[in-house]
């Protein structure tokens, strides 16, 4: 015998005798805990995966060399002392008690712990006669509402506008069959998230976010209140996802959500989140797949789907659209020069008495009518519902109704996210700044931008997150160019139908040329403006603010103030953006500069990208080129 496996054994021995001197002697059930032992059934992937245990190894610590420690930071989800470390104290204990005639009702294990119950019987084979006689009202009523079939995991795109959901969100349904029909409003979402208190600001969320300040839980809710949530309220496109688990699989995740009742975890933004939960869940529900030991520093909502996929768990791929993505749909189907009579519809169904409408050829007429009858759901969805335009909608359902059923038009389904670009990237860029060149490595941890490869991606969108790029002039030794601790742009088209505004917000560390040096200056940039759509471009202007720190100002800190006119275009090789911007600070200094950039596409995870700047500073003017290699991975 080797001596870890004594050291397991005799360490269970000593949990089992200590049972002993607790409580009246019960051979049969001393007989579970003794096979228990020698099996060193604690040790199997199910079981830890019920207790939520991650293992480190450490050839001093923890039992048999192994040192474990629950996820779950909630004292009344143990049965053990010291439960949330001891994965062998804890199964001891939850036998002894199944077995106890106390605490009654609801409380008992047998009512709280329904999966251990079910893993354990599975593997002991317990005589469930010997049980002592308990009733579960309340888990019973529980499983009678959420009495699922079948599970689909969900991604509701990312939101920019809400920091928990700048990278998208992960959720799982909870189907049920009632007369061989199923129905998401008869479907429950499983839903984990920060417990926030109201008063809680951004900058607040965001410190506790990052630093696991809140406590987490998971939520069971009716799904469609998920849909108006995302796809209707915050206009979300979703991704539907239905898994191929079985019956047995479903019925231990389901069973297993009525043991996580308001218990707590840590929640942590990045890290020990809603996607990484989901994860947990999946992993229980069939313990033969490994989906979290790859999430050790992120877990990126699309990237845990991406898992999931890999593990082969996932059947089919389904999408929701949002109500803005049915009308841009329907907008497209029809030419430019309709879109005004499109507006005057969707405020008047009595624009079709006009002539502009009834000279329309009975094709744009419907695809008129039905563009204008979206818009009026997209108003509706943003704002409290009014009268006025309750009945123009009426209305225009009535006239589509005029035209034949075979005439409906579904919306066009976009490339699947899981099919996109990795979330990291890694790039080597080769360049020349003024009359020295240099090597530059560029690493981002998350996870795309407006040039990147849009395949999969929401339009005019840019989340960065943990950019850093280190600079190697040949004449010189290495240095930290640049840290974007974040840059978040939301670049949103303005007309009839949309009137959203465009920002950008972005913050860190970046070197500013001066006469003749570089120095690191830190900073904080945003701005907001409109942007609108050129002959299939997009041109936006933005009125912007900075504030920096720079050893060469007179102060600590100085602000800033000016402006952006960007043009993002799409060409064969790939995406372009050319910029011109121009910032005047508080101690007198003018900034200028224009860019061009061009992002050439090799394939889904790799790109050329070339790079020209002009800068007009006080003490500078130059030029800058370079050319890089960029590749995504995971």
């Amino acid at each position: 015998m080797n001596l870890n496996r004594f050291i397991q054994i005799a360490s269970v021995f000593l949990i089992t005798t200590a049972n002993l001197h607790a409580r009246p002697a019960d051979p049969y059930l001393d007989g579970l805990q003794a096979r228990a032992s020698e099996q060193l059934l604690w040790t199997e992937p199910g079981w830890l995966n019920l207790l939520h245990y991650r293992v480190g190894t450490s050839p001093v610590l923890g039992v048999g060399g192994s040192r474990y420690s629950s996820f779950v930071d909630d004292d009344k989800f143990f049965l053990a002392e010291g439960g949330k470390n001891d994965p062998a104290a804890e199964m001891a204990a939850t036998l002894s008690g199944f077995f106890s005639d106390h605490p009654p009702g609801d409380d008992h294990p047998l009512c709280r712990y329904p999966a251990r119950l079910a893993w354990l019987d599975n593997h002991l084979n317990i005589d469930r006669s010997r049980l002592p006689r308990v009733e579960c009202p309340l888990y019973q009523q529980w499983r009678s509402l959420v009495d699922a079939d079948s599970v689909v995991l969900v991604f509701p795109a990312h939101h920019l506008n809400s920091p928990s959901s700048m990278f998208g969100h992960t959720l799982l349904r909870l189907d049920t069959r009632q007369g061989g029909q199923q129905s998401d409003w008869l479907a429950y979402a499983v839903n984990f998230g920060a417990n926030v208190p109201a008063s809680d600001n951004s900058l607040l969320y965001a410190f506790r976010g990052l630093t696991g300040g809140y406590p987490g839980q998971f939520i069971v809710a009716p799904y469609f209140k998920k849909i108006q949530e995302y796809n209707r309220d915050e206009n979300r496109d979703i991704w539907e996802y239905p898994l191929n688990l079985s019956a047995q699989e479903t019925d231990r995740l389901v069973t297993h959500l009525w043991e996580l009742k308001e218990i707590n975890f840590d929640y942590f933004f990045f890290t020990e989140n809603c996607s990484y939960r989901l994860l947990e869940l999946l992993q229980i529900a069939r313990p033969s797949v490994e989906l979290t030991d790859e999430f050790l520093f992120t877990a990126i909502p699309i990237d845990t789907v991406r898992s999931v996929e890999r593990a082969g768990l996932i059947a089919a791929t389904n999408y929701r659209p949002s109500l803005a993505s049915e009308l841009t749909n329907h907008l497209t189907r029809l030419p430019d020069k309709l879109h005004p009579l499109v507006a005057r519809l969707a405020e008047d169904v009595v624009v079709t008495q006009t002539e502009a409408f009834t000279r329309l050829s009975r094709d744009d007429q419907y695809l008129s009518l039905q563009a204008a009858y979206q818009a009026v759901r997209y108003q509706q969805g943003k704002k409290v519902r009014d009268q006025t335009q309750a009945r123009n909608s009426l209305a225009l359902l009535a006239k589509l109704n005029e035209f034949p059923v075979a005439k409906r038009i579904e919306v066009a389904v976009p490339v699947a996210p899981q099919k996109s670009h990795q979330s990291r990237r890694l790039a080597l860029t080769l360049g020349r700044d003024a009359d020295r060149n240099y090597t530059q490595l560029d690493l981002r941890l998350g996870y795309h931008s407006l040039l990147d490869n849009s395949y999969g991606f929401l339009k005019g969108a840019q989340i960065n997150m943990a950019n850093t790029a280190i600079r190697h002039y040949e004449d010189g030794g290495l240095k930290l160019e640049r840290l974007d601790l974040a840059d978040v742009f939301s670049l949103t088209k303005k007309d009839q139908f949309f009137d959203a505004l465009s920002w950008r917000v972005y913050g860190g560390l970046e070197r500013i040329n001066v006469a003749d040096r570089r120095p690191l200056a830190a900073h904080i940039t945003g701005g907001g403006g409109y942007a609108f759509d050129l002959r299939g471009t997009t041109v936006y202007g933005l009125l912007s603010a900075r504030v920096e720190h720079n050893r060469d100002f007179d102060d600590p800190a100085e602000l800033a103030a000016g402006g952006e006119l960007g043009w993002l275009y799409k060409s064969a090789p790939g995406t372009g953006l050319v910029t011109l911007s121009g910032l005047e600070f508080s101690g007198g200094e003018q900034r200028m500069a224009m860019t061009w950039e061009q992002n050439m596409v090799l394939s889904v995870n790799t790109s050329l990208r070339f790079r020209a700047d002009r800068r007009w500073y006080d003490s500078y003017t130059g030029s800058e080129l370079s050319l890089g290699y960029h590749v995504f991975f995971r």
